[in-house]
């Protein structure tokens, strides 16, 4: 069985990283940093939903 860490540490580790950004970015550049995410963990989703309907990780749906 695999284990997996506690949520809090990427929920600090995002933190931590999200204030240091911000600290060199200005507003307009972190709006886009923020909406550049928010599409990659959209689309990771899909892929990670997609996979888990096929059954297998390692299996391809075509």
């Amino acid at each position: 069985m695999q284990q997996c860490p506690p949520g809090s540490e990427f929920v600090v580790l995002a933190s931590s990283l999200a204030i240091a950004l911000s600290e060199k970015l200005d507003a307009d550049e972190m709006n886009l940093l923020s909406n550049f995410f928010n599409a990659l963990g959209d689309n990771l989703a899909i892929l990670a939903a997609q996979r888990a309907a096929c059954g297998k990780p390692d299996q391809r749906c075509e």
